[in-house]
């Protein structure tokens, strides 16, 4: 009995011990099945991928002229299509869309340069970035009502492309999202919109009026960039924050306003300011003017606040002013001559770069530093004097313009204007200061060493020295005594070696 009872127990001992590791095996097999089930599988047509809640559109036939998208793929909803699941689909000319399509995924019909129009269903709630880049025979797009951000470059080069409908749900434009769609004069914006990004509607010829509903907080750099045909921008009540060159290239833009209750910004005269009017920010490239004079109490004249003021010859500038920005002037090719009041310390790079008229230059004595490119390309000016308390100036800043070369990045190679002449005042004081002070400082260096020197010398090393010097000072009474106990043979050597 006892020994059958001792068998079952070893029967089922070894059952234990080859059975979980078998039953263990089986479960992995099972999960190994199921981690490496095809994620992709394709219907000769398309090429799906298992996403949550149904199934995204992967890829395509590249050759494909239209695509009707079903609603569903092997019991499955189509709920996405893939990042560029289109891309560079030449042909295609026609989609539609299924009814159960959520999100377009990035550059997913970018390069489908033979598409002409699209309606996204408004189930889509989500498109990625430049995800109808160019798309460049669309003329139409219909966006759903639902989205909230159009995504960076999402029509990037759509060069053809008319018709646009906003969405109402509408808060934000990316960057460069309609970058030269040179057709598109686009609808009016939706309020709620909040913030536009750089070079939104950038080289978007067609546009026509710059007007941004009252919502909008931000607004991007060069955002109307090359927008010529635009006369007149008025700022929104709530906008606090707009980047620079925001209207670069805007030839024909001659008037600033600013919505009644915006607390940031100011306008006179058409010219736009801000910081309680301590800011010059920016000045309509198309105003007629010749003459303009800058406002005593302005402190900072902005980045590119008069780029590209063509008809400008002459600006007066108060006692006021400290610092002009980047590009300030830049461009501004009629203008003749510069007089800087004292008090302006900083001038930025570029400041009056490519200022082709420009002839006379004087800088104030209260200048501390130029910027880089600062006078670049003012062919006209053959001298100027830089005055004794300028202490930086920026590479290629005077007296410099293109060599028509370029280097191995196509960056343009610069070249000294022949016959120009920079003069500037030496402050002997200074220098002599400053030499007084190098002489001391060497004199302490050595003293130190010695010291150093000294600190570090062995026992052995000091003791050698010692002797030295006693056997130096026998030597000497030797001869002291030699000269007292021979005077007459120390004589006679004396007039012989005389």
């Amino acid at each position: 009995m006892k020994l059958r009872k001792t068998a079952v127990l070893l029967v089922a001992f070894l059952m234990m011990l080859f059975c979980i590791p078998v039953t263990a095996s089986a479960a992995d097999a099972e999960q190994q099945t199921t981690e490496s089930e095809v994620k992709t599988y394709s219907d000769g047509s398309f090429t799906y991928a298992y996403v949550d809640g149904g199934v995204a559109l992967y890829s395509c036939d590249t050759s494909m002229l239209a695509v009707n998208l079903p609603d569903e793929s092997n019991g499955r909803k189509v709920v996405e299509i893939s990042d560029a699941a289109f891309y560079q689909c030449s042909k295609l000319e026609y989609i539609s869309f299924g009814k159960y399509i959520r999100k377009i995924g990035s550059y997913a019909f970018q390069g489908c340069s033979s598409l002409k129009s699209l309606t996204i269903p408004d189930t889509v709630e989500e498109i990625g970035e430049y995800a109808f880049g160019s798309c460049t025979q669309l003329k139409e797009l219909t966006l759903p009502k639902n989205l909230k951000n159009i995504p960076e470059g999402m029509c990037f080069e759509c060069i053809m492309l008319e018709n646009l409908t906003f969405p109402s749900a509408l808060e934000s434009i990316g960057l460069s999202a309609f970058y030269n769609c040179n057709l598109l004069n686009p609808p009016a914006f939706p309020e709620g919109l909040q913030k536009i990004g750089d070079y939104a509607f950038a080289f978007c010829y067609a546009v026509m009026k710059a007007e941004l509903p009252s919502t909008v907080t931000d607004v991007g750099s060069a955002v109307y960039y090359g927008c010529v045909n635009i006369t007149e921008f008025t700022v929104p009540k709530q906008l606090d924050k707009m980047g620079t060159l925001m209207f670069m290239g805007c030839s024909n833009l001659a008037e600033y306003k600013v919505e009644d209750g915006n607390p940031t910004y100011t306008v006179k005269d058409g010219v736009l300011y801000k910081d309680d009017m301590k800011t010059l920010y920016a000045y309509p490239a198309g105003k007629t003017d010749v003459n303009f004079t800058v406002p005593e109490g302005v402190t900072v004249i902005y980045d590119a606040a008069f780029f590209s003021a063509l008809h400008l010859e002459e600006v007066l500038f108060p006692s006021t002013l400290q610092y002009i920005g980047a590009g300030a002037f830049e461009y501004c090719s009629a203008l003749k001559q510069v007089y800087l009041s004292e008090g302006v310390e900083i001038l930025y790079e570029n400041a009056f770069a490519d200022c082709t008229s420009l002839i006379d230059v004087h800088l104030p004595e209260t200048l501390k530093g130029v910027g880089n490119y600062a006078f670049y390309a003012c062919t006209a000016l053959k001298e100027i004097t830089v005055p004794k308390n300028c202490k930086t100036i920026g590479d290629y800043a005077f007296g410099y313009t293109d060599s028509g070369e370029t280097d191995d990045n196509g960056n343009p190679v610069p070249k000294k204007i022949e016959d120009f002449k920079q003069h500037g005042t030496v402050d002997i004081t200074r220098i002599l200061i400053i030499s007084l002070g190098v002489l001391v400082f060497a004199v302490i260096i050595f003293f130190l060493i010695k010291i150093i020197r000294k600190n570090q010398m062995t026992s052995e090393e000091h003791e050698a020295i010692v002797q030295a010097d006693i056997k130096a000072e026998d030597a000497q009474y030797v001869n002291i005594l030699d000269e007292i106990e021979n005077p007459e043979q120390n004589s006679d050597e004396q007039e012989k070696n005389t």
